[in-house]
């Protein structure tokens, strides 16, 4: 992974947008970071951080929520841009955090969501990734697969961090490893065996009580006492000698319900007696009563018969009634049939009425195909009504297109002065010489300017001129006090010669050196250089003003192109209604022709219809006759065919009501003579509803049944030879009664004796069934616990070390052995750094000290123990290798780009000189370092460097000085 550039905007001590471009420091790979205190270095490092992880951690758990500025108005943006490569790909991350700011209706504020955009480069375009704070999170893990504790212990090395992870407890040093090795699964690997031991030997403490309180309910139960020890014999004992009372019980059981059977059996034949006599006493009482009712019920009998034969007949005697019906209304319809024929045809009736109706059928059928021919006539005279109606039309628009052609052509003749392509080119020549008028007023304003430019430009040159001559006056009059200075009393002057040296020049104040006067040549050249190009400026823009000499004004320019416009406007409007007019004509002449088309055809289909009406009006006159209409004639015709038809079925209507009126008769006494009636009267009398037959009916089957019953009843076989004394019961049913009183106490005895008997067997067998299980769950405990306390680091642990701590010492050991290498370099051999797997004290983890090897002395000792640089050594040695791993564990990412935020005032010259020959191995493959420090001899050994300083409203800005 690599940082390319960064960009700050109302970000911590930013309020302006600050770019960092890490790429300008590439060629040189260590670059400073330097800057006063609070100046805001360390929030270049907090806006890489809240652009990949929208967290800032110096800000505490508020994270990115308190990164914007404070010298932010309420308007101003907040906003971080990140460009970052990672796999082959280059990324660019975009963040603004949550503030308030003005609604922009009403007064008050609201807030401004955070937002966050992701996207990818292809090509020279950004294509978005993700545009949500949840999704850019997702896939930015995917792309960097660090956490923000990681990613700020392998790419940002803090300041005070290097000897806080080198001095740390054990406790301490495993909370960081934690955070970056995500270690915490193996202590809940080792709380999740705890809980379970823990829960287990609550199971094994509950059963146990479970078990002695079956115990103790067994032998309450039993009448005993609770042993110290129960085991299988007790329990033994404690069944057998319920299952003896069980067994005794059950012998009374059986001896008891044998007296009742036997007493049972003596009951039943005496009670058997008993009913057979009653039986036969009620059988000859019915019997007497049935043969006393008997008369009456035969009379009942005949009385049903005969309904039951007038019910056969009333179904004939119906068919006579509704013959006569129907015969009375055949004779009803003929009379009406006969009177309606004769208001349509009076005079006598046709005696074959039939072939009259057919006739006139015939005529009908003739009369219906003129119908037809009368109806295409009235439709002939609708199309003849309609076709001159167009005629009309025609001729009128005939008229109208002549008139408006006549208008068209008088536009096509009008003389045409002055065309669109005169128009358009007049207008666009004054338009031309309106935009050069428009260059030479813009042109003679900056030769005003460009004058008076030359004019100061001339005064600073003769400034510069004057200052130079005084300088040069200045170094004249120097040589005078120069040799001055260097007379001596009674030595010859080496100017004049005499030894005499009445008035010695005196020196001036500060002397005119070389430097003083080649800036001030400087000077004067750069304003005769400035002088001269502001007099080609004015020189130039004269030139281009005497070329434009010949151009009009531009208000009268202005003038002509409004006139040209209008003009313009007024052509086009004319070569518009001109080519109107052209289309006008032709369409009028396209039109005229379709019109004398049109009216021929009209005109020919006029005569047509014609020649069609005067050729059907002769046969419609022919075939209506006396009528008004062939409709009429039919109407007339067909009420006739209707009134004889109607006559027709009417007669023979009538003739079948009187033929099955005459059948019906003879069937009726037919029927009376067959169910034995006199006569009609007779069958009259009998006729009974069916309810009543019904009941007459039940009665009489009741009384045959009860008496069949009663007579079945004295001669059953069983009912025979019957003893005339009435049978005593109520003594075996005495008997019978004690017995089953003794019987019922002697199951309640054996219910209660099975009862004792099976609870005392389920107990048993629960406290049995409760023995395996504490038996396998305390095996299964034993081996559980005894895990849980070896990962816990408690008994047998010698070590007492737990499972977390002994994953974290493997990765620790890797840290040493990465930390060593660099260790040996910077320390020449004499320092390394080892674990120390120590017993840990009580209350502690132990397997996590680190411990600093003197090769000296070959002797171990604690990084208290050295001297401030080498401590700072030791501490940056093992910070890098805590990176290398880190960085192997996190998919093998390879980090381009890092960061030291670390003091270096500790060290002396040749110990600083192999820190930094370790920080510029890391170099290597094109890695870029950041180091933040404000130590003097860094700015001088680093000449990268990227100044953060504060401006005078209180914010800060970015230098970069390479």
């Amino acid at each position: 992974m690599r940082i390319h550039q960064v960009s700050m905007t109302g970000f911590g001590p930013f309020r302006q947008t600050q770019t960092v471009d890490l790429d300008q420091f590439a060629d040189h790979g260590i670059f400073l970071i330097t800057g006063r205190t609070g100046a805001g270095k360390s929030s270049i490092l907090d806006a890489i951080v809240y652009a990949l992880y929208d967290a800032a951690p110096r800000y505490g758990t508020a994270g990115g929520k308190q990164v914007r500025s404070t010298h932010c108005g309420p308007e101003e943006p907040s906003r971080v841009e990140l460009v970052f490569s990672a796999g082959g790909q280059t990324y660019r991350i975009i963040r603004t955090p949550e503030y308030l700011r003005p609604k922009a209706r009403g007064t008050g504020f609201t807030t401004e969501k955070a937002t966050a955009e992701l996207a990818r480069r292809e090509g020279d375009q950004w294509v978005g990734i993700a545009s949500q704070l949840r999704t850019v999170g997702e896939e930015l893990h995917h792309i960097v697969p660090l956490s923000c504790d990681q990613f700020l212990q392998v790419v940002l090395l803090a300041q005070g961090q290097f000897q806080r992870f080198l001095v740390a407890s054990s406790d301490e040093r495993q909370q960081l490893l934690r955070t970056l090795f995500r270690s915490d699964r193996f202590r809940d690997y080792d709380t999740h065996l705890q809980q379970r031991a823990g829960a287990l030997r609550q199971q094994l403490s509950l059963a146990e009580s479970g078990i002695a309180a079956t115990v103790a309910a067994l032998a309450e139960h039993a009448g005993r006492e609770v042993p110290q020890e129960p085991d299988e014999d007790w329990l033994g004992e404690v069944l057998d000698a319920h299952d003896a009372d069980l067994e005794l019980a059950r012998a009374d059981l059986e001896q008891a319900g044998k007296e009742v059977q036997a007493a049972h059996d003596l009951l039943q034949q005496a009670t058997g007696l008993a009913d057979r006599q009653r039986r036969l006493a009620d059988a000859h009482e019915q019997l007497a009563r049935l043969m006393a009712e008997r008369p009456v019920i035969e009379l009942e009998r005949r009385r049903r018969d005969l309904a039951l034969a007038a019910q056969s007949v009333e179904v004939v005697h119906g068919g006579v009634l509704s013959s006569t019906q129907r015969a009375d209304a055949a004779a009803v319809v003929l009379e009406r049939a006969a009177e309606r024929f004769a208001e349509i045809a009076p005079g006598p009736v046709p005696a074959d009425l039939i072939a009259h109706r057919d006739e006139a059928t015939s005529q009908l059928a003739v009369l219906r195909d003129r119908l037809a021919d009368e109806q295409e006539l009235d439709r002939l005279r609708d199309e003849a009504e309609t076709l001159g109606h167009q005629l009309e039309v025609v001729a009128r628009r005939a008229e109208e297109l002549a008139e408006e052609s006549l208008a068209h052509d008088a536009i096509l003749t009008a003389p045409v002065e002055v065309t669109v392509d005169q128009a358009q080119g007049v207008l666009d020549r004054l338009l031309e010489e309106l935009d050069l008028a428009a260059k030479r007023d813009r042109t003679r304003a900056a030769l005003a300017e460009a004058e008076v430019e030359q004019l100061r430009r001339g005064k600073a040159r003769t400034a510069a001129s004057t200052e130079l001559d005084r300088l040069r006056e200045r170094r004249l009059a120097e040589y005078a006090g120069t040799l001055a200075a260097e007379l001596v009393d009674g030595e010859a002057c080496a100017v004049c010669g005499s030894t005499d040296h009445p008035e010695p020049a005196e020196a001036a104040g500060e002397p005119v050196t070389e430097a003083m006067l080649e800036s001030a040549q400087q000077v004067l050249d750069r304003a005769d250089r400035q002088a001269r190009d502001a007099a080609e400026q004015v020189v130039a823009l004269r030139t281009t003003l005497e070329g434009w000499a010949q151009v009009r004004a531009a208000a009268e320019l202005t003038a002509l192109v409004a006139d040209a416009r209008a003009s313009l406007t007024q052509v086009t409007q004319a070569e518009r209604e001109r080519e109107a007019s052209r289309t006008a004509r032709e369409r009028i002449d396209a039109e005229v022709t379709t019109l004398g088309v049109r009216r021929a055809k009209l005109e020919q289909r006029s005569e047509h219809v014609d020649q069609r009406m005067d050729r059907l009006s002769s046969r419609i006159e022919e075939a209506r006759a006396d009528a008004g209409s062939v409709v009429e004639r039919i109407t007339v015709l067909t009420s006739h065919i209707e009134a004889a038809t109607a006559l027709i079925d009417a007669r023979a209507a009538d003739a079948a009501a009187r033929q099955r009126l005459t059948e019906c008769r003879e069937a009726f006494e037919t029927s009376l003579s067959h169910h034995e009636f006199d006569d009609a009267q007779a069958f009259l009398a009998a006729r009974t509803d069916a309810r009543t037959i019904a009941e007459l009916t039940r009665r009489i089957q009741a009384h045959d049944r009860a008496l069949a019953g009663a007579e079945e009843t004295v001669a059953a076989p069983e009912l025979q030879d019957l003893p005339t004394e009435p049978v005593d019961v109520d003594g075996p049913r005495v008997a019978h009664a004690e017995a089953k009183s003794v019987c019922e106490a002697a199951s309640r005895r054996c219910g209660a004796a099975e009862s004792r008997a099976k609870t005392s067997h389920d107990l048993a067998t629960a406290i049995r069934a409760a023995w395996s299980q504490n038996a396998q769950a305390r095996a299964a405990f034993q081996v559980l616990d005894r895990l849980a306390r070896s990962l816990h680091g408690e008994s047998p642990n010698t070590k007492r070390m737990r499972l977390e701590s002994y994953v974290l010492g493997i990765e620790l050991d890797e840290i040493v052995a990465a930390a060593n290498v660099r260790l040996h370099a910077m320390s020449s051999g004499r320092y390394a750094l080892e674990r120390s797997d120590a017993v840990a004290t009580r209350g502690s983890n132990g397997g996590l000290e680190v411990r600093v090897r003197d090769q000296y002395t070959s002797v171990a000792r604690t990084p208290e123990s050295l001297s401030g640089g080498e401590k700072f050594l030791a501490s940056l040695a093992l910070a890098l290798g805590l990176a290398e791993v880190v960085t192997s564990r996190s998919g093998g990412i390879t980090l381009d780009t890092l960061f030291i935020d670390e003091g270096f005032g500790s060290l002396d010259a040749e110990t600083l000189d192999v820190a930094m020959e370790t920080l510029d191995s890391l170099r290597q493959n094109g890695r870029t370092i950041g180091l933040i420090s404000h130590v003097e001899t860094m700015k001088e050994r680093i000449p990268a460097q990227l100044a953060v300083e504060k401006t005078a409203q209180g914010c800060s800005r970015v230098e970069v000085r390479v």
